[in-house]
């Protein structure tokens, strides 16, 4: 998969408290409510005691002010999630993600980006051998 550092939220980010995504990412003109994107979310480790993420969308019409819009908690074993932006009203021109973790010294490691169509989970995902390892 390509991914548009424009589009990315998160590239290989150290979350060991509750904080932002390190990029705000603008919607694409022409886009408003409705759109068919998703906020893909890709835990790469996850550790501590009881770890637990929940990651909200927050939107701003100026990069500087932003508003909740919604949350999702990290489905337990998952380590890929999103959120779709088909459903939810509300959209300013600038989105941004919040980690918000808890549990005992947690530790994740996220890359995140606003991908086309619903997104993918893990269940969705699946190994394929290299080629000569089938």
């Amino acid at each position: 998969m390509f991914i548009d550092a424009q589009q990315q939220f998160s590239d290989k980010q150290a979350v060991t408290s509750t904080g932002y995504s390190t990029n705000s990412v603008e919607i694409p003109p022409g886009l408003n409510a409705g759109i068919d994107m998703a906020a893909q979310i890709i835990v790469r480790s996850e550790s501590g005691t009881n770890p637990t993420l929940t990651v909200e969308l927050e939107t701003s019409a100026d990069d500087s002010t932003y508003t909740k819009l919604v949350g999702i908690k990290k489905p337990d074993g998952d380590k890929v999630f999103n959120i779709a932006l088909g459903s939810i009203s509300g959209l300013n021109k600038f989105l941004r993600l919040r980690y918000v973790v808890g549990g005992v010294s947690p530790a994740y490691n996220i890359t995140s980006m606003l991908v086309a169509g619903d997104g993918f989970s893990s269940l969705g995902v699946q190994h394929i051998a290299a080629r000569g390892q089938e």
